[in-house]
């Protein structure tokens, strides 16, 4: 039996917890909190809300459903990681490092904003390697240096890669060139641990050039909106995207957003951009329009699921579904407490 056919049966196991689309539904057309609250406690979620209620009886219900969603979502992947041989076990890590990245990057700022530390860590999603205690542990450090230092005390590679950016840092007390020195390490460390001939690595591959690709577009798109004009300057992009370089050469010679938008339709993010241009008419809103574009990496990450069952494609996808779903339900969430339209929030999951 090879590593993957044992993790894949334990995986196609944890998949049976996953909602399925009746559930989305039903929740949707009831748009209330308690139809939401009374969906998850007969989910696998079910456990951590009855820890959570008592938690929160002072809030609205829905902050204990997303701290529920957030400590659920930890643990399952927690489960993934501990249930996985070395070699796939070591692939799904270098999926999951983009969120310890993004939890550094959250403390960082946390750091140097002067926020306290609980409230620098309910900015966090603990669903990497570095678990809520050792992110507690992190919040807790005074200043950005103790913070990178402390960032190998559990001798985990993207650890030393992390604390060696922040070093690195051209300008460590800016938030922004920091954020960017944290992820350019990740994205060439990442893909230096990926051989181009196999199948496993390669799709792994491919989330991360679609993070970076992402990224590079969130930053084009933001500099067109800052300085309405062109953009052939500005903040270096990151390389190694799947995006090719003339496709981001005519993204950047955009004036305007709605410009922007129609140069993408001639790439992959081409669905993002039709499903959400309305939603962005209506609002105005660059950051509903980025959640449109995340949503086809998503998409794509997700159908892995069935995609080769012998292979990496079951955990990867798997991976990606389980963090659709907790995106789908914090919306849901936030939704029935500000009671917005079913259409509108049917419109934004991603349920594949």
């Amino acid at each position: 039996m090879s590593d993957y056919d044992y993790l894949n049966a334990r995986v196609r196991g944890m998949s049976t917890e996953l909602l399925s689309r009746d559930f989305y539904e039903q929740v949707l057309s009831a748009a209330s909190e308690n139809i939401l609250l009374d969906a998850l406690l007969g989910s696998s979620y079910g456990p951590e809300l009855q820890e959570e209620l008592p938690r929160h009886a002072a809030d609205p219900v829905s902050r204990a459903i997303e701290a529920a969603l957030r400590r659920n979502t930890g643990a399952t992947f927690a489960r993934l990681l501990s249930a996985a041989p070395p070699e796939p076990r070591r692939l799904i890590a270098l999926q999951l490092n983009r969120w310890d990245v993004a939890n550094v990057v959250a403390l960082l700022r946390g750091r140097l904003a002067g926020v306290e530390p609980h409230e620098a860590l309910a900015g966090t999603l603990p669903i990497g390697e570095l678990t809520e205690t050792q992110l507690g542990e992190l919040a807790a450090e005074t200043d950005v240096e103790r913070l990178a230092e402390a960032l190998t005390t559990w001798k985990q590679p993207i650890g030393f890669e992390l604390r060696r950016a922040i070093r690195e840092c051209d300008a460590p007390a800016d938030p922004r060139a920091l954020e960017r020195a944290l992820y350019r390490a990740y994205f060439t460390w990442a893909l230096a641990q990926l051989r181009e001939n196999d199948p496993h690595e390669g799709l792994v591959r491919q989330c991360i050039r679609r993070h970076i690709d992402m990224m590079n577009v969130v930053t084009i798109l933001t500099m067109i909106r800052q300085k309405e004009g062109t953009v052939s300057g500005g903040e270096e992009l990151f390389e190694r995207g799947m995006l090719k370089e003339k496709s981001l050469r005519e993204l950047r010679s955009c004036e305007t957003l709605e410009h922007a938008f129609e140069t993408l339709v001639d790439t992959y993010l081409a669905p993002g951009v039709e499903k959400g241009i309305l939603t962005y008419g209506q609002t105005q809103s660059l950051g509903v329009m980025e959640r449109f574009l995340e949503a086809v990496a998503v998409e794509r990450a997700c159908r892995f699921f069935r995609q080769d069952m012998l292979g990496m494609a079951v955990p990867l996808g798997f991976l990606w579904r389980k963090y659709s779903e907790y995106v789908n339900l914090r919306l849901l969430a936030r939704a029935a407490l500000f009671r917005m339209p079913a259409s509108t929030v049917r419109l934004e999951l991603v349920i594949v």
